[in-house]
Parts: C-alpha cells; structure tokens; sequence
C-alpha cells in the first residue's frame, strides 16, 4: 500500500484543498496510518481495526469537520480510494477512546512530524522575509482597528439603550426627560436646548403645581422627568 506524501515527506491528501495544503503549515497523520498504529499495538483480544470502520467513526465525530481533511491514497493495486489526514488535535481526538499506549504513539509520532516541518520563510531572501513580517504586522494593526472599532460601536449601542430606556421615564402618565422626549418627538436637540427645555418645564410645573419625578441617567445622575403637555408647552415657549 502506498501513501501518497507531499515534498515535506508527510502525506498529503487531494481530495480538498485542505487537505492538500495544510501539510505545508502543521503535520498530518492519515487515517491508514492512524489504523495500522492502533492495530499494531491493541490487545490479542480485540478484533482488528477496519479502515472503513475508522472513516466512519471520523465523520460520525462531533468535533470534527470530516470534510476539511478528506483526501486520497493509492493502494496496492494502484488505485486511488478515500482516507483522511488529520491535524494534531483531529488525531489525538480519535485515539482518546484508545490505551494510553496508543495516545502516546500518536502524540510521539505528531511531536516527531512537527520537528520535521521546514521553516517557509528559509528559502526566502532578506527582503523577502522583511516584505512577509511587514504583511503580518499589517495584518495585526487591522486586526486590532477592527476590534477597537467594533468596541466603539458597542459603546454606541450601550448609550442608546440608555437613551431608549429615557423615551418614557413614567409610561403610565407619558413622563418623559428632556433628552427622552427629544427622542421621542425626533428633535435632535443640542445638549444647551436641552437644558433650556428642561429649565422651562421644571418651571411650568412648579406654576402648575405638578410633580417633578426624578430618573437615573447613566451620564448626568438624577434629571426631571415631565409630563408631556409640560414639555410640549416648554418647548413652544423655548422656540419664540
């Protein structure tokens, strides 16, 4: 039976280009080899591992994705016919129902590829190699724009659930806080018109004997909430 290896001396599966291309970046074990491993050593006692049995436990596996590692090797008649080639934790998870003895063989077989996998960067030219880091460390900086930017979006989102919860400070009575009604009405207003209405409607109440309710607000503390015809009056008189 024949394995078909990539120029690493490390099987490389063709059946995706995954499997095909993973080789060049972190080792594989074939499921053929996994099978003859767990064969060589499980006890007298124990029926023979099957190939076939051992791809289906593979795409059967919760924690695998079959697809990304299926590839092909050729047997001993010279045809081509389906197996897997599975990265380190893919082959350590199918060993785990195994002996220890098992489990160590793979491990010591994955630690004896990896020391074998040629550093790509060693056949590059200085400048080369200095273009590579420079892509990387591009790559790092927008990496770390995009995390800022999705924080500051977060942020953004966080200040309009305060600013909804504000739209009706005492629903039953259609209260409402300056910045609530703005938002409710769809102002726009300026934080200094803001405070103007909420000025005049304090003093519209306090004529109208009304009472002012106070809220939490997560930037100014404790603000006035005002009945709405307080505040459609207030902004009347604010707008002369």
């Amino acid at each position: 039976m024949n394995i078909i290896h990539n120029a690493a001396g490390q099987p490389a599966g063709v059946g995706t280009l995954r499997a095909a291309t993973s080789q060049l970046s972190a080792p594989t074990m074939s499921s053929i080899e996994l099978v003859e491993l767990i064969n060589s050593v499980r006890d007298l006692d124990r029926a023979e591992l099957r190939h076939d049995n051992f791809m289906a436990k593979i795409e059967k596996h919760p924690g695998i994705d079959a697809l990304k590692f299926k590839g092909v090797y050729t047997g001993g008649n010279g045809q081509q016919r389906p197996c897997y080639y599975l990265p380190k934790r893919e082959a350590e998870l199918m060993v785990m129902s195994e002996s220890l003895e098992v489990q160590t063989k793979v491990y010591d077989r994955l630690a004896q590829l990896e020391a074998t996998v040629p550093d790509p960067m060693a056949s590059l030219s200085p400048e080369h190699r200095a273009l590579v880091t420079l892509l990387f460390e591009s790559s790092a900086i927008k990496a770390q724009q995009a995390a800022h930017a999705a924080e500051l979006a977060a942020q953004a989102e966080s200040i309009k659930r305060i600013e909804a919860n504000q739209v009706a400070a005492v629903a039953s009575v259609q209260s409402f806080t300056a910045l609530g009604y703005s938002l409710y009405r769809d102002l726009g207003l300026s934080k200094i018109e803001l405070g103007k209405l909420g000025k005049k409607a304090s003093a519209i109440s306090k004529a109208r004997g009304l009472t002012i309710d106070q809220v939490g607000d997560g930037r100014y503390g404790r603000v006035g909430s005002y009945h709405i015809s307080v505040l459609d009056d207030a902004l009347v008189e604010i707008s002369k």
